[in-house]
């Protein structure tokens, strides 16, 4: 039969034959000689066929990529000797509010003339800051009401060290700080503290009459109370506290001194504290941290994150 008698039905055959007639090839991989098949289309014509379309054909993936999520620093270090090799490396983060530790196992060849590489193959560590460090960090300078400065100190009289005179070693940067405030007489125990905390809670409707600083280094407010008939219930309220903490969940403990501040509003007696160089403490945690990753895994440590 000619065209001229074919028809619609004839024409809309020939029409999808020539415009949507599927193909299939084998095309080979360069490089690798991996052959797989693809369809083709003459609606669609040539286009670039990604290298991961031969992926299903491999007998194993041409290169290690991906980042490995680890849970412990052990587990980090134990993770980078396994697949380490002379050009991998270390970048750490310290980023206060979430550090981290990334190695890059594939990392460029360190000679100057030596071969990129993709850098496609890692494991990353997020330091877990402890609950600990997270709630007194939080609360830092954070001005409170009487009742809820009460039940903070509370929930944390735990982390609150017990000082022994004379048998407790303490840093000699800490000893000056502690001089400079009057000596460790003004230094609060947990008992003192919390007797402070029940003080707060008693008084939390008293109307404050005075709040003097004593010549001990101690502070003294007194409540006025009505069903005392004026009679004041007088606090002492101690001028510095030391607490111990680890920056990280499941490290060493840290000791923190923390001033001890109330001041007298309209509203009320307001208290806050104020923590000693925290910074320097986190700083010395994740430095301590590093230097053992880079001990145990002999990789050059850079301080920073790795190229995108």
């Amino acid at each position: 039969m000619d065209d001229v008698n074919k028809g619609p039905i004839g024409e809309a055959r020939d029409f999808i034959e020539t415009y949507f007639k599927h193909e299939l090839i084998e095309v080979t991989e360069p490089g690798t000689g991996t052959a797989a098949l693809f369809e083709v289309t003459p609606k669609e014509g040539y286009r670039v066929i990604s290298a991961n379309s031969f992926d299903t054909y491999r007998e194993r993936p041409i290169r290690r990529k991906g980042t490995a999520h680890l849970l412990s620093l052990d587990s980090l270090i134990d993770h980078s000797n396994r697949f380490s090799d002379s050009d991998s490396v270390i970048f750490a983060d310290d980023d206060r509010k979430a550090p981290s530790i990334t190695t890059v196992l594939d990392y460029h060849r360190a000679q100057a003339d030596g071969d990129p590489r993709f850098g496609v193959h890692r494991n990353h560590f997020a330091f877990p800051l402890s609950d600990e460090w997270q709630a007194w960090t939080k609360s830092n300078s954070v001005v409170m009401k009487m009742a809820q400065f009460a039940e903070f100190l509370e929930d944390r009289i735990i982390d609150v060290l017990h000082l022994i005179p004379g048998e407790d070693d303490l840093s000699e940067e800490l000893k000056k700080f502690i001089s400079a405030g009057g000596g460790e007489a003004i230094i609060a125990t947990p008992q003192k503290l919390f007797e402070l905390a029940r003080g707060l809670k008693v008084n939390e409707e008293a109307v404050v009459q005075e709040a003097v600083t004593l010549a001990s280094g101690e502070g003294q407010v007194r409540f006025e109370v009505s069903h005392r008939d004026g009679a004041g219930a007088p606090l002492r309220v101690p001028s510095l506290f030391l607490i111990a903490i680890p920056v990280f969940r499941n490290d060493m403990l840290y000791r923190l001194a923390a001033r001890l501040r109330y001041r007298k509003t309209a509203e009320g007696i307001v208290f806050w504290y104020d923590l000693w160089r925290a910074d320097r403490t986190f700083d010395h945690a994740f430095k301590e941290a590093c230097e053992r990753v880079r001990v145990e895994t002999e990789l050059p440590l850079f301080y920073g994150k790795p190229e995108a």
